[in-house]
């Protein structure tokens, strides 16, 4: 015994033994982990995923309903469902496609949703334009830099361009 000891015999086989078991509980460890972190990755993806779509689907509906309205003529103060100005036409469109309450005023609008750069607007985002830092007029995004708005008087529902650069995107959906 007191050889293998000298020699490390004994010594080395208990050092690889305790080593094995170590390793193997480390690598039990970094899988069970590797797994946990897969699986709750996965759910964050379905949940991100699934808001998406829903999401999505919420934008269609403000979309469809905004374009219900094409040709209803502007009058100010109006809030629909047969004359519109455009903070009326976008409370109306929200409220009735998507169940948000909105002011009947687009500079108090501008305040609602989240903010959004004008680069990552999306159709069914809420456009604000403004002056200076008041909104003016508001619509709503329908993708190539057009929007859905009540534009002013003598003049009727329409898809129209941004006109402006000086404007805000909120997402409401």
């Amino acid at each position: 015994m007191g050889l293998g000891l000298l020699t490390g015999g004994l010594g080395t086989q208990q050092s690889a033994s305790a080593a094995t078991p170590s390793s193997a509980v480390a690598s039990t460890q970094v899988s069970s982990q590797t797994s946990v972190a897969f699986s709750q990755t996965g759910i964050t993806v379905k949940a991100a995923a699934s808001q998406a779509a829903t999401s999505k689907a919420a934008a269609n509906r403000v979309l469809t309903e905004a374009a219900k309205h094409k040709g209803k003529k502007y009058k100010f103060g109006a809030a629909g469902p047969k004359r519109f100005d455009c903070s009326g036409y976008t409370m109306y469109v929200y409220k009735k496609a998507a169940g948000k309450k909105l002011p009947h005023k687009a500079h108090l609008q501008q305040r609602y949703g989240k903010a959004v750069a004008k680069s990552s607007a999306r159709p069914g985002d809420l456009i604000v334009i403004r002056t200076g830092s008041k909104g003016t007029h508001a619509g709503i995004y329908a993708g190539g830099g057009k929007m859905w708005a009540a534009p002013r008087t003598g003049k009727t529902v329409t898809k129209q361009k941004i006109w402006s650069k000086n404007y805000v995107v909120r997402r409401l959906v």
